[in-house]
C-alpha cells in the first residue's frame, strides 16, 4: 500500500454500495477519504465492508477460557459456570487485567472489531477489598483499549438480583457479584 489507497470493486459506504472504491488511509492506518467512482489498474475483487463493534465484551473472562468448558455433574449450570468465573476473576489484579484486555482487544481488531463495549462489574482487589479507586479495573480496560487501538466504552453493570425473576442474591448466585460490586 504504497500510495496509502486500497482499492475495492465494491464497497459499503454511508451512501451505499458503490461501485470502485479507493480508501485512503492515513499513517497512523485510520481512513482519511473514501472515494468511489476511482477504478485502479489493480483492486481488491471482494467487497469492503465497515467493520463491526463487538458490544458485549468481558475481558477478563479470556483468561479463564477452558475452565469451565467441561460437562460436570447433572447440577452444572449456569450458576455454577459463574462461580467459577466469581473465584477466577478475585484472583486477577489490575496488571493481569489490563494485559489480558489489551491481548483480548488485539484479537478483536485482527477479526474485524473496529470498537469494544467492555461490561465492567469487577471492582475489588484479589483480597477482597475494594480498591481506593472503584473505576480502577474500567481504567485498566480503557488503557488496554488505548494501548491497542481500538475504540471503548465501558458498559457499567450491577447485579442486583441473584437469580431470575427477582430471586434474592444468595451463596454461590448473587453473593459474589454483590461483594463485588459494593463500594
Amino acid at each position: 500500500m504504497a500510495d496509502g489507497k486500497l482499492h475495492f470493486a465494491k464497497a459499503l459506504t454511508a451512501d451505499g454500495w458503490q461501485r470502485d472504491v479507493a480508501v485512503t488511509v492515513d499513517a497512523g492506518g485510520r481512513i482519511a477519504n473514501v472515494q468511489s467512482g476511482e477504478k485502479a489498474a489493480s483492486q481488491n475483487p471482494g467487497a469492503a465492508i465497515p467493520a463491526m463493534p463487538n458490544v458485549h465484551s468481558h475481558a477478563h473472562q479470556r483468561l479463564m477460557l477452558g475452565l469451565a468448558e467441561s460437562a460436570g455433574p447433572e447440577t452444572d449450570t449456569f450458576w455454577t459456570w459463574r462461580e467459577v468465573m466469581y473465584r477466577f476473576a478475585l484472583k486477577l489484579g489490575p496488571g493481569d487485567l489490563e494485559a489480558v484486555s489489551a491481548q483480548l482487544y488485539v484479537e478483536m481488531l485482527k477479526g474485524g472489531y473496529s470498537a469494544v463495549g467492555e461490561f465492567q462489574y469487577l471492582h475489588h482487589a484479589p483480597n477482597g477489598t475494594p480498591y481506593a479507586n472503584p473505576a480502577e479495573l474500567s481504567l485498566r480496560c480503557l488503557a488496554a483499549a488505548e494501548q491497542a487501538g481500538i475504540a471503548i466504552t465501558i458498559l457499567p453493570a450491577l447485579y442486583a438480583y441473584g437469580g431470575f425473576g427477582g430471586e434474592p442474591a444468595k451463596a454461590g448466585r448473587g453473593a459474589s457479584s454483590i461483594r463485588l460490586m459494593d463500594s
